[in-house]
């Protein structure tokens, strides 16, 4: 089963991005990392690209971001599969928003494996803000289905 959550967080602002930004972007942590219209190398350029979004657009002083995580239960301890579905899977958000996403493993002997994906929440093609709703989040994991080809469930974090 993959486990499909969004972390809301909006009280951190904008550090809140940037530290965001920096732990996806850390090779120590993570197995396998990329993103879709920044610079997936180094964090500090990548979180300027999205602050110069959301200035572009008047969208500073919003939510920055969205913060997905995609989970694999024990039944998928494949490394191999887990990198190689994260980008097709962060690929849905790809063509209207920037993104960096990561795989990590929770812990080597029971292989959990789990990816981040850090998303700004403008729109580069119209500067609006993403819809984050349930119906939302159940076409994401839909898409995530198609993908994995495993169930999955939704998780709402409470708003932080």
């Amino acid at each position: 089963m993959v486990i499909v959550k969004l972390i809301r967080d909006t009280d951190g602002g904008i550090a809140y991005l940037r530290n965001t930004v920096r732990y996806v972007a850390n090779a120590r942590k993570a197995i396998a990392f990329g993103g879709f219209g920044v610079d997936d190398t180094d964090p500090e350029f990548a979180f300027r690209q999205m602050c110069i979004v959301k200035e572009r657009y008047h969208q500073t002083s919003m939510n920055p971001l969205l913060h997905f995580v995609v989970s694999y239960d024990g039944a998928c301890n494949n490394e191999r599969f887990a990198v190689q579905a994260a980008p097709y899977i962060a690929e849905y958000f790809a063509d209207e928003y920037q993104l960096m996403w990561c795989v990590h493993c929770k812990d080597k002997k029971d292989a959990h494996y789990h990816m981040h994906i850090l998303l700004n929440s403008v729109n580069v093609v119209n500067g609006k803000l993403i819809r984050s709703g349930r119906q939302d989040m159940y076409c994401f994991a839909i898409h995530v289905k198609r993908i994995t080809r495993m169930p999955y469930r939704v998780v709402f974090e409470p708003v932080k």
